[in-house]
């Protein structure tokens, strides 16, 4: 019994760090395409412009429902009990 629980932790951490890796990957999509829409490549000023702040927070929060939605959508889809899957 003492193997399963390892196992179990094993399998959890596993998991957890599965879960990071995917928020890195998130965050990093995100970075890039929000700032390469947001920020022109040219800019002088050290500080955002109001316009490039906006630009950026309001790409983020899209970027994030659009992943939130994903993600449910997946999760949905992936449940044992989701006609989605079996198309029934």
């Amino acid at each position: 019994m003492l193997s399963t629980k390892g196992g179990d932790k094993a399998v959890e951490r596993q998991m957890q760090m599965f879960e990071i890796e995917m928020m890195q990957q998130v965050f990093t999509s995100m970075t890039n395409s929000c700032l390469t829409k947001c920020i022109p490549s040219n800019y002088n000023d050290g500080d955002l412009t109001k316009g490039e702040a906006i630009c950026l927070d309001r790409c983020a929060a899209k970027f994030m429902q659009a992943y939130m939605q994903a993600t449910k959508t997946l999760s949905t889809m992936a449940s044992p009990d989701s006609k989605a899957v079996t198309g029934s």
